[in-house]
Order: C-alpha cells, then structure tokens, then sequence
C-alpha cells in the first residue's frame, strides 16, 4: 500500500509539474503570431511532454506483461498470485495516470490557445 502511495503521489506531481510547464511555455515567448503557430518553446514543452507520456506508457505497459508473467508462473500459490495481481493493477494504475496527465496537458493548451 505504501508502494501506491508514493507511486500515485509522484505520478500526481509529475503531471502537475507538465501542466505548469505547459502553461508557462504557452505564456512564454507570445508574439503577434496567429495562434495556430506555436512558438519555439512550446514546440520543445509539447515534444519533451509527449516524450514522457509516451515513456511512461511503455512502462506500465511492460509492468502489466511481468505482472501477467508473475500470475502465470505463481503455480497456485496464493502469495505469488496477489503480488501478480498487484503489480497488474500498478501497471493498469500508472497508464490511467499517464492518460489523464496526457488529457489534462491537451485541455490546458487548448484553454491557454
């Protein structure tokens, strides 16, 4: 329980440092462009947040596979089939977080636009 905890609280600060970064690249650097041209800066914020989302999918995703791989060689022992369905659900866990993190960087760019 406590590994959730800190693994939600970090993923929750993560996606609030990307949503701050987000807006403060898209304040960053306005000139008297039209607003469908992104600036510099916001370019490279976009780019490194994709980046990260997309790492951190992969992770989960490669966490839920070990999970799997743990519940299919646990042989029926009940300890090793709970720490399966952990890790399952850790993984299913970080890729919801990824999502909504990956959301709310789109909802803020398209307010601040």
């Amino acid at each position: 329980m406590k590994n959730l905890i800190k693994t939600l609280t970090v993923s929750s600060f993560t996606a609030y440092a990307l949503t701050v970064s987000t807006i403060a690249s898209a304040q960053w650097g306005k000139t008297n462009a039209p607003s469908n041209v992104p600036t510099d800066i916001e370019m490279a914020v976009m780019n490194l947040t994709n980046w990260i989302l997309g790492f951190i999918a992969i992770i989960a995703t490669l966490v839920i596979i070990w999970g799997g791989v743990q519940y299919l060689t646990a042989g029926g022992n009940d300890d090793a089939v709970g720490a399966a369905k952990k890790t399952i659900s850790y993984g299913i866990i970080g890729m919801v977080i990824a999502g909504l993190a990956y959301a709310m960087v789109i909802v803020v760019t398209q307010i601040l636009q």
